[in-house]
C-alpha cells in the first residue's frame, strides 16, 4: 500500500501543476501528516498510543525470552556441564531457540494488526475533517507524508499549517472511541444471602 501511495502522490502533484492556465488560478494544495497528527492531537495520540503499548510489551516478552536463550546457552558453554545432562540441555536449547522464532513472528504479526487497526480508527476519525478542511479552503489535491519523500525543499510551517489545523478541529470534535472499543462489561452476580 505504501508503494502506491508515493506514485499516487507523484501522480495527482503532476496532475495538479499540470492543470491548463484557462483557469488563471495557481494550483491548491496542502500537505497531511498523519505522524504529525499523533503528535499534536490528544485524540489521536489517544488511540496511537495502543500501538505504543503494544509495541512496549512484546519487545519486554522478546527480551525476556532472549535472556532465557542466553542462559542456556551459558549453561551449555560450561565447562563444568555433566556430559550426560548435555544433550537435553540442548535439547532444551533448540526448543527455546523454537519458540523464540515463533514469539517473533508472532510478535510482528500481532503488532501489525494492532497498527493496522489504530490507523483505519486515526484516518476515520480524520478523514471527514480533512476533506472538510480541504472543501472550505478550496483545494484541489491534499498530500500525505509520502509525497513530501519527493520535496526537494519547502516551506515547513506552511506544510504543518493544514494538519494542524487538522488536529485542533479533531480534538474539539466529539469524544473518540478507542481503536479497542471494548463490549460492556457483565453484570456482576448477586451477593449470597446471608
Amino acid at each position: 500500500m505504501r508503494l502506491l501511495a508515493l506514485p499516487l502522490a507523484a501522480l495527482c502533484l503532476s496532475a495538479t501543476l499540470a492543470t491548463p492556465v484557462l483557469a488563471q488560478e495557481a494550483p491548491r494544495f496542502a500537505f497531511f501528516s498523519i505522524n504529525q497528527l499523533v503528535h499534536t492531537s490528544k485524540k489521536a495520540g489517544a488511540i496511537f498510543s495502543e500501538l505504543e503499548i503494544t509495541g512496549k510489551n512484546l519487545q519486554e516478552r522478546l527480551q525476556a525470552k532472549g535472556q532465557d536463550l542466553q542462559t542456556l546457552q551459558q549453561q551449555l558453554n560450561s565447562p563444568s556441564l555433566d556430559p550426560d545432562k548435555k544433550d537435553a540441555l540442548a535439547k532444551k536449547f533448540r526448543d527455546a531457540e523454537y519458540e523464540a522464532k515463533k514469539l517473533q513472528e508472532d510478535s510482528q504479526a500481532e503488532y501489525q494488526k494492532v497498527e493496522k487497526r489504530v490507523g483505519e480508527a486515526i484516518t476515520k476519525l480524520a478523514a471527514p475533517i480533512v476533506e472538510g478542511l480541504a472543501k472550505e479552503q478550496k483545494l484541489q489535491v491534499v498530500l500525505s507524508d509520502q509525497a513530501v519523500q519527493i520535496l526537494s525543499w519547502a516551506d515547513q510551517e506552511w506544510m504543518k499549517g493544514f494538519t494542524a489545523e487538522v488536529a485542533k478541529r479533531l480534538d474539539a470534535s466529539e469524544p473518540a472511541v478507542p481503536a479497542t472499543a471494548s463490549k460492556p462489561a457483565a453484570p456482576k452476580p448477586a451477593a449470597p444471602k446471608k
